[in-house]
Order: structure tokens, then sequence, then C-alpha cells
């Protein structure tokens, strides 16, 4: 059975299933093609993390703020 679905199902948490797949994912990009897909969230380091934001900023343009 289904969840029933909602404007809201986007604002709920992602499952750990859904978060460990999408991790697989990441990884498996990174070792097939050499693309790193990081969340800055992921990254402790202040300094690291600012930076890698700057560079996407530059290469993608800013991100978009959700309502």
């Amino acid at each position: 059975m289904s969840e029933p679905r909602s404007s809201l199902s986007r604002h709920r948490p992602r499952p750990p299933l859904e978060a460990e797949r999408l991790r697989r994912m990441r990884e498996a990009a990174w070792q097939s093609q050499g693309v790193a897909v990081i969340r800055p969230e992921d990254i402790e380091d202040d300094w690291v993390r600012q930076a890698i934001v700057n560079e996407a900023d530059r290469l993608y343009g800013k991100r978009k703020k959700e309502p």
C-alpha cells in the first residue's frame, strides 16, 4: 500500500533508506566518472565548506532558497 500524497510530502524528512541510496549513487558517480557530489551540510570544516560553496556558485550560479 502506498502512502497518501500531499503538497506537504516534499517537506517530510527522507527515510534512512533513501538517504543511503543517494549516498551509494554519489559513491558510484565518484568511482565510475570521477564526479564528486558533496552536500555542503556534510562538510564539517567551515573553511572547506565555504570554498566548495563559492566554487559551485561560480560554476553553476547561486542556489535558490526554498520558501
